[in-house]
């Protein structure tokens, strides 16, 4: 037994050898990255988060100047809510939208629902389109730039055909309109 050990370890000194250095290789590579890599690594990630803090909160740390720009935004924000008198308008724009990309609209339904301490009103949408992919996904893009406050809710895909590039998609978005005050 100790011949033929021997035997096979002088025929496949190259190969041993070659494993040996790979493994003596992996090991240093191993050391290095656990103590000089690692460490690195974590501290350019606290910079990295460091810095997207700072953009996020526009360069400032000050409390009164985060609540002052906070309080900008959400006033943009309700200029972009349109009365509830505009339903219909607005319903027939994204009705008018979807006729220029080329998409058939199927049924629609909705369901206005009160948010009483915004003073808001939610109208939950339920629409079916279809038509080729190109079309209903630009329908889609369309409707996600709307300057109205639009909220995609659900979004289903169906293609029934695998060979037919018609597809219907099953959409679910939820409109916020400004209710009486």
């Amino acid at each position: 037994m100790k011949n033929a050990l021997l035997e096979f370890f002088h025929r496949k000194k190259r190969l041993l050898s070659a494993v040996a250095f790979l493994f003596v290789l992996t090991l240093i590579l191993f050391v290095a990255v656990g103590r000089y890599q690692k460490p690195e690594i974590a501290e350019a990630q606290q910079r990295w988060s460091e810095l997207r803090d700072r953009a996020t909160l526009g360069g400032s740390r000050d409390a009164s100047a985060i609540y002052k720009k906070n309080e900008t935004d959400l006033e943009k924000l309700k200029e972009r809510i349109p009365s509830k008198r505009m339903f219909p308008q607005l319903l027939g724009d994204i009705l008018e939208q979807a006729a220029s990309n080329g998409v058939v609209t199927g049924k629609i339904t909705y369901k206005p629902r009160a948010i009483e301490e915004e003073k808001l009103l939610a109208y939950e949408l339920s629409m079916e389109v279809s038509g080729r992919y190109v079309s209903v996904k630009s329908f889609l893009t369309d409707l996600l730039k709307k300057r109205e406050l639009i909220v995609v809710d659900d979004v289903s895909w169906i293609n029934s055909d695998a060979f037919e590039e018609s597809v219907t998609m099953d959409l679910r978005i939820t409109i916020y309109l400004k209710g009486d005050s």
